[in-house]
């Protein structure tokens, strides 16, 4: 399970003062300014409002850097977000669609295998995705588009198992509709096999239609984000509803009466995650010019790098910050633990890992603690001496100071299926009176914590999670669907817990 180092709750006033701090005093601005606005949507977590109103802004040009500071944020936590949705939506989303597969043959989707194959695929199961894929494309009831979309998909898979020469001609051998055109489009530039114009050209024209698909938004959201256009990415996304279902499956079933299935693109929420987080390094890399900026955004473009797997880069960032004489000693000590995790995934984990040790045991910092467990838990690493330490810690603070430390560990339980401890962490760092608001809680603990309660078959628990995240974020509306459907193929009493 991947989890990141985040910043604690004072954290949005570290990213814009640190540099002022650094090295000058900012300028005073009313209430009413859009930076300081989006500062106040970001700390109640209301990502997707927060960067509306920044992205919209027009602002003179000293004040530009510090907003493309506070947007390269939100755009990373967002990012982060969607990728602990992504992993609560695989829990699932897989498990649902292959109960789907194993109804009665009168009820039985045929499409949900389709959409089982992409879901696998993201995931990273390409074994499991090719044998779907596969059986698809040989289904006489399937439409012969989406025989042809499932080409495209065992493409990919072949791709992912370095078979280029068999993905080639799979990608080659699909036919040219605008979906399947779209399709193959996605896939060539995930793996970075054609020109970049060329792909934005097939997707220029496919905006033109008066009318998008789910299907064909979440193709150009993949299109525009592979060849460096993520902010026509980004109108794609805002374009349209993420809860809107992929494909709804009608027919008849045992008893004659009409039935329908929504199907959802798991994929989708991998595809935001890419392009939150590309967005986010372009945001810093802006402020970065500016030196007032630089600090800041030095520190968080070690943090996006890192994530995007490019490990150099975000060595060279963090190294610059430390070089910095006058940062505040958390944060110092925070971008320790960042460059023990990109150490890790360089391969020095030895090292890595007696880093977090060390830090863990000569410290007490509950936020640089937390950045270690949620370290561990990224890496997978076992550390051993740093639960110890953490142990110690915890039994001795109260709540509320330790409750991102709580959160951590019930990550890294999480990550271990350990889901009864994970529970009883996370349940210990929540707000009791506000237990389901994303601005008394971390949404990703939120989303923790829900597929926690789903491995462990507390289904309402989890549906209570992901009712009130929907508010602000519309694409968990898969995930609500996918959970109903699994309680309801299991419980048979889905009205107890419906609250979709």
């Amino acid at each position: 399970m991947k989890r990141r180092a985040h910043p604690p709750s004072f954290a949005p006033l570290f990213a814009v003062a640190l540099a002022v701090a650094l090295v000058a005093s900012a300028p005073v601005h009313g209430a009413d300014d859009p930076v300081s606005a989006a500062m106040k949507l970001y700390e109640k977590r209301r990502y997707e409002q927060a960067a509306r109103m920044l992205e919209d802004a027009r602002l003179e040009a000293e004040r530009r850097p510090q907003a493309q500071l506070v947007l390269g944020m939100i755009y990373l936590r967002n990012a982060d977000l969607h990728e602990a949705l992504g992993r609560t939506a695989a829990a699932a989303e897989i498990d649902y669609l292959d109960k789907l597969l194993k109804t009665r043959t009168e009820d039985r989707s045929r499409y949900a295998r389709l959409h089982l194959a992409e879901a696998l695929l993201a995931r990273g199961n390409s074994a499991e995705a090719r044998r779907h894929f596969e059986q698809v494309r040989s289904d006489p009831g399937i439409e012969k588009r989406y025989q042809a979309i499932a080409g495209v998909g065992l493409g990919s898979v072949l791709w992912a198992q370095r078979d280029a020469n068999g993905a080639r001609g799979m990608w080659a051998g699909t036919g040219g509709a605008a979906e399947i055109a779209l399709a193959r489009a996605a896939a060539q530039g995930g793996a970075q096999l054609a020109a970049a114009k060329s792909l934005q050209r097939v997707a220029d024209e496919a905006t033109r239609a008066p009318e998008l698909s789910p299907r064909s938004r979440r193709y150009l959201i993949e299109i525009y984000t592979a060849t460096g256009a993520p902010d026509k990415a980004l109108a794609v996304a805002r374009a349209g509803d993420l809860g809107m279902a992929s494909y709804v499956e009608s027919f008849k079933a045992v008893k004659g009466t009409a039935k329908s299935i929504n199907l959802y693109d798991l994929a989708l929420l991998t595809d935001l995650t890419r392009l939150y987080r590309e967005l986010a390094r372009r945001q810093l890399e802006q402020a970065a010019a500016d030196a007032r900026m630089k600090p800041s955004a030095e520190y968080y473009l070690a943090e996006v790098l890192n994530d995007l797997g490019s490990r150099d880069e975000a060595s060279t960032y963090v190294e610059a910050f430390l070089a910095r004489a006058q940062t505040p000693v958390q944060y110092r000590e925070r971008a320790r633990v960042r460059q023990a995790l990109i150490a890790h995934r360089q391969g020095r984990r030895v090292e890595a890992e007696s880093a977090w040790t060390a830090m863990a045991e000569s410290g007490s910092d509950p936020e640089v603690l937390a950045d270690i467990v949620l370290g561990c838990a990224e890496a997978q690493a076992q550390c051993s001496k740093v639960l110890a330490r953490v142990g110690q810690v915890t039994e001795a603070g109260d709540g509320r100071r330790y409750q991102r430390l709580n959160f951590a560990l019930g990550s890294y339980y999480l990550r271990k299926k350990d889901y009864a401890r994970a529970i009883s962490y996370m349940e210990a760092g929540r707000d009791k009176s506000n237990k389901n608001k994303i601005e008394a809680n971390d949404p990703e603990m939120l989303a923790g914590l829900a597929e926690a309660y789903y491995r462990t078959k507390k289904f309402s628990e989890g549906l209570e999670i992901f009712f009130e995240m929907s508010k602000e974020f519309p694409v968990v509306r898969q995930i609500q669907e996918a959970m109903q459907g699994v309680y309801s193929m299991e419980q048979r009493s889905a009205g107890d817990v419906k609250i979709l």
